[in-house]
């Protein structure tokens, strides 16, 4: 990250300013817990719940149009895992310091205008995220929200600074060099300075000191796209509330389409996600961005200027546009054979393994549980040798329908080889598996399989679970897989048609 430029005189009076507000205590507990490596889920929900103002804004955003869910949050618990616990002490950090910072006032600054500029574009910088998939889109939420945070603390130090220029305030070019020409710096500089001594993260004084010039030197490849997200959040945001021309809009989306390789009709589309989310900002932060007719206005306006001008350009790459289509359909089904075990149609061994390392590593980073069930069929060679290797694959697709069909959609169903079965349950710990393989198990036992020869047989289960949750911690994937098995192995040696947990093992 390069140097923060700011001249001596001004950084003593940053250091000894005490009419600025600091942090509440609340946030300053939620900056130390997103910096523990040891942080768990029930100290995030604790320090969340402290705050009932903040814990029911954090529902409200984990059942809002920003985390569309087929499930709804109905607890704190389930709030958490939606959003992941990063993600969740970051917004929580966004909604107190806003509340604490929206308390001032000044004269020759326009606060209202300012709140609704860092809003608007918070709003964008998670949904620019979003649409490159990154992890950490609510870091560039919290950053495109306090990319302006310097112009707060200067207009405390220097309460004339923007008195005067409510024309072009919110236009940040010009703020830039007027700022310069009156103290020699900027609120970039004084906005990264400021997030630093309050202990944040560096991603966030990185996407605050490069939020005006994005392909500014000193941004290490790594971080170039989080930067240039913060940064277009702002100039999108601008043509909501300064620039809503047809100029502005266009010079919007070459900016996309420069930083970011966003086409002019994606563009388009993500301004009708925008209209639907704002309502979603309003309510979290308690400020009216804009009338519903106006907003409405704006959406219309932006994508007809957007759409023309991809309209050539459409129309001269649509043959090509259509064999990539046609490509990409063919290489959807193709990857989609590749997943899939070709008898029973659940997920092959191959996907499994590429899904476990994802999930166990999203599980590390967020400390949710995730849990493994092994599932062996009771007896399964001896049927396959009595009534023939057509009843046995009779027997392996009966089960795995049960399996599929009692589990959520957001579990794994794997065949792992021969007749074992391998299910993950990402964000359930052992209570809860525990009572999923209670049903596996006596669903299985009230099953008849029908070979189609006008025979049919019974059918058992036998299964190992381990979970990484609160009681047990695996340091890599493959130790949670080596538990579930062993707690299987357990399962069998008992009389099968049971269950067994790696945790009554290990207590025994």
């Amino acid at each position: 990250m390069s140097q923060i430029q700011i001249p001596e005189k001004m950084l003593q009076r940053l250091k000894t300013c005490t009419s600025f507000p600091s942090p509440p205590a609340v946030a300053m507990q939620v900056i130390a817990l997103a910096q523990d490596p040891e942080i768990d889920l029930a100290r995030v929900a604790d320090t969340v719940s402290g705050d009932p103002a903040i814990a029911a804004k954090v529902m409200r955003i984990a059942n809002s149009a920003m985390y569309a869910r087929r499930r709804q949050s109905n607890n704190l618990r389930q709030a958490l895992i939606v959003l992941g616990l990063n993600a969740t002490l970051t917004l929580a950090l966004s909604f107190t310091l806003v509340s604490t910072l929206r308390r001032d006032s000044s004269k020759g600054f326009d606060f209202n205008a300012y709140w609704k500029r860092a809003i608007l574009a918070a709003t964008w910088g998670k949904l620019l995220a979003s649409e490159f998939g990154r992890r950490d889109a609510e870091e560039v939420f919290l950053a495109a929200l306090l990319q302006d945070i310097g112009m707060l603390a200067l207009d405390k130090l220097a309460p004339d600074t923007y008195a005067g220029i409510s024309p072009f305030q919110l236009e940040h070019g010009r703020v830039s060099q007027h700022e310069q020409s009156c103290l020699e710096t900027d609120h970039r500089s004084v906005g990264t300075w400021l997030l630093k001594s309050w202990n944040l993260p560096a991603s966030l004084l990185r996407g605050v000191q490069h939020s005006h010039d994005p392909t500014a030197g000193g941004v290490e490849p790594e971080h170039r796209e989080f930067v240039r997200c913060v940064a277009l959040s702002g100039d999108l945001a601008d043509v909501w509330l300064t620039d809503q021309s047809e100029t502005g809009i266009r010079r919007a989306g070459q900016q996309a389409q420069r930083h970011l390789g966003i086409l002019p009709n994606r563009l388009a589309e993500m301004f009708g996600i925008i209209r639907e989310q704002i309502p979603v900002a309003e309510g979290l932060f308690d400020l009216q961005l804009f009338p519903a007719d106006q907003l409405q206005d704006i959406v219309e306006s932006a994508k007809e200027i957007l759409m023309v001008r991809n309209l050539y350009q459409i129309d001269r790459n649509s043959d090509l546009e259509n064999q990539k289509s046609k490509l990409k359909a063919e290489n959807s089904v193709l990857k989609v054979e590749s997943e899939r075990d070709g008898l029973t149609g659940v997920f092959n061994r191959r996907a499994f393994e590429e899904a476990m390392e994802r999930e166990f590593a999203a599980a590390a980073k967020n400390r949710w549980p995730l849990s493994v069930v092994f599932v062996d069929l009771d007896h399964f060679k001896g049927i396959n040798d009595t009534h023939g290797h057509q009843s046995g694959d009779a027997m392996l697709k009966t089960v795995a329908t049960l399996l599929v069909s009692t589990l959520r959609d957001t579990d794994i169903v794997a065949r792992y080889g021969g007749d074992e079965f391998v299910l993950l349950l990402p964000g359930a710990d052992t209570p809860q598996v525990e009572a999923v393989a209670e049903r596996l198990v006596q669903r299985a036992r009230e099953t008849r399989v029908d070979n189609g020869n006008g025979n049919t047989f019974s059918i058992t289960l036998s299964l190992g679970i381990a979970s990484r949750d609160g009681k047990s911690s695996f340091a890599t994937s493959q130790e949670l897989l080596a538990a579930a098995d062993a707690a299987l192995y357990h399962s069998k040696r008992n009389g099968r048609n049971r269950h067994t947990s790696y945790d009554k093992i290990k207590a025994a």
